[in-house]
């Protein structure tokens, strides 16, 4: 762990060396305060171009919006401060805007004030009952939508994408119009056009994959979508490949789109239950780079079929979905070794599973109202599954399973956000290995260890606060130069998980519960501006115990 940070400090200075030789000036008359001010600002964008770089290379361009980069970038032009986002982006009532806006991606949707222009690329402009844009408004392959209070008072216009200037852009937002964006969407979904991932069962793992879309419009009836890869330690090709027939529903409402679904789809994977604890792309950079693996993983070879009814509206974006599963699952061991550091640190062993056939029902809703604004990520996040499997199908399993997940992303001001997980899972019959609950370290309890509580009952809570350091931005002697790219983090985590017998109600198990039952932690830490990348530690409140070092690419939840 200590080498990984060297490097990531390492990096950092030498990209600052870079960064300042090319912005050497000429002259040599700048004030002490003006060079202080622009070194602060070289240095806010080096880390960001730093978690930036980390997220070209490991992650899509498109964020899951639970987990926003809020301010991709900043730019003058004219002298004045363009602030440019990507995907949905609100602009709440009350607040003023002394910049140039730029969304690229996604709609914007003003309820407040801009000072200066506003341009949307890939998306639709939104301008509310009492929003304002003082400069001019540009919308390129996107519609402009203005309520009756609604003001622009320079010039309006709509330009399609088919200028050449725009075409490639145009292809990455289109793409990304189609897909869903929530949290709880299945990776085998949001596929990547090339594969590119390694962990400790597949080794070094290559592919390529289309993922699926949502055809909101109706301008195609069925989609297609699925991957396919060698893993290459594994020695094993690796695929799925889904077919759906999809109904766009007509509503009266302009801003609602609807899709009925039917879909078929069979697929030999690599599968783990882990992806709720990290990202597939930031489990391969740690992998590789500090030789630790937070995944788990187990054969699941077999088909399905579903039917789902999909809705995006404003914010909105919800989803129900039945599906009925048959799959062969059989337990994997450990086959690579190789990391980039790590020195003498092995793989954990990957722990066997409960072999055999599983026929299931999946039943599933899941609703979303997050979206970005300037002060971060707002709104809820809920879903929910119900899980069953039974002899009578024709399963060698026996067991029902529940599971809800809700989220609050509150942005309290211009400075700070407040932001909680609550995740609650429960099952009864004989529970195999690949549905048992499991907490304790990554994304979970941080100051414990990592999976150190397993069972078939199940409560977590996760909070934390974030603060930009530039809080103090009033005080003449404070550094705003330095800490407007810098957040302090304050974090708490609680959870409990148990063992009862299989025969047992779902509701029971819980009644005797006390809070002293739960394992607690307490930690803080510092993020960039956007909160993805952080650094911190995390300490046990039951017992004296050394910190944990929590260090992430991403949001943990």
């Amino acid at each position: 762990m200590r080498t990984i940070l060297l490097f990531v400090i390492a990096t950092l200075l030498c990209s600052d060396s870079l960064v300042a030789q090319r912005s050497k000036r000429e002259t040599g008359r700048d004030e002490p305060k003006e060079r202080a001010k622009e070194f602060g600002d070289r240095l806010s964008d080096v880390i960001e171009d730093f978690v930036d770089r980390i997220g070209r290379e490991f992650y899509d361009d498109e964020d899951d919006v639970s987990n926003p980069d809020t301010i991709r970038s900043k730019s003058t032009r004219g002298g004045r401060e363009t602030q440019t986002f990507d995907g949905n982006t609100t602009i709440a009532a009350g607040e003023v805007i002394e910049s140039d806006v730029v969304v690229k991606g996604g709609d914007l949707t003003i309820f407040g004030e801009v000072e200066g222009d506003v341009l949307v690329v890939g998306g639709t402009l939104y301008v509310k009952d009492g929003g304002k844009i003082r400069g001019n408004a540009r919308v390129i392959s996107g519609e402009i939508v203005r309520d009756d209070g609604g003001v622009i008072e320079g010039y309006m216009d709509k330009t399609r994408s088919s200028t050449a200037t725009y075409r490639e852009e145009t292809k990455k937002f289109r793409r990304s119009a189609y897909t869903l964006n929530a949290n709880w969407v299945s990776e085998s979904a949001n596929i990547e056009n090339f594969i590119f991932r390694y962990n400790r069962v597949d080794g070094l793992f290559l592919g390529f994959g289309s993922e699926k879309k949502y055809y909101w419009d109706g301008s195609r009836n069925y989609n297609t979508y699925g991957s396919i890869g060698y893993a290459l330690k594994l020695r094993r090709w690796r695929y799925n490949l889904g077919i759906t027939r999809q109904f766009a529903l007509l509503t009266n409402d302009s801003q609602s789109s609807q899709l009925l679904e039917f879909g078929v789809e069979g697929h030999s994977l690599t599968d783990t239950k882990d992806q709720w604890l990290i990202s597939v792309h930031e489990n391969t950079a740690a992998a590789l780079l500090i030789h630790e693996d937070f995944r788990d993983y187990f054969a699941r070879e077999g088909y399905g079929a579903h039917v789902a009814f999909t809705q995006q509206r404003d914010y909105l974006v919800m989803q129900l979905k039945a599906e009925y599963l048959i799959d062969r699952y059989s337990s994997l061991s450990n086959r690579a070794e190789y990391a980039m550091f790590g020195g003498n640190k092995v793989f954990r062993p990957n722990p066997p599973i409960r072999d055999g056939r599983m026929k299931s029902i999946l039943t599933s809703v899941g609703l979303s109202t997050v979206t970005k604004t300037i002060n971060g990520p707002e709104g809820w996040s809920v879903f929910g599954s119900a899980e069953f499997a039974k002899k009578g199908f024709g399963s060698e399993f026996s067991f029902s399973q529940l599971l809800t997940d809700i989220r609050r992303y509150q942005p309290l001001g211009r400075y700070d956000n407040v932001n909680i997980r609550l995740r609650v899972g429960t099952s009864t019959g004989l529970v195999p290995a690949q549905r048992i609950f499991e907490i304790g370290g990554l994304s979970t309890l941080h100051a414990y260890g990592f999976k150190s509580d397993a069972g078939n009952r199940m409560i977590l809570a996760n909070a934390e606060y974030i603060l930009n350091g530039d809080f103090l931005h009033d005080l003449d002697f404070w550094p705003s130069w330095l800490m407007r790219g810098v957040n302090f983090l304050l974090m708490a985590d609680a959870g409990w998980v148990t063992t009862v017998a299989g025969s047992t109600e779902w509701t029971k198990g819980f009644e005797s519960l006390r809070f002293n039952q739960f394992k607690n932690n307490l930690g803080f830490g510092f993020t960039n501006k956007s909160g993805s990348f952080r650094i911190g530690f995390a300490w046990r409140t039951d017992v004296k115990a050394p910190a944990m070092l929590v260090l992430r690419f991403t949001r943990p939840f």
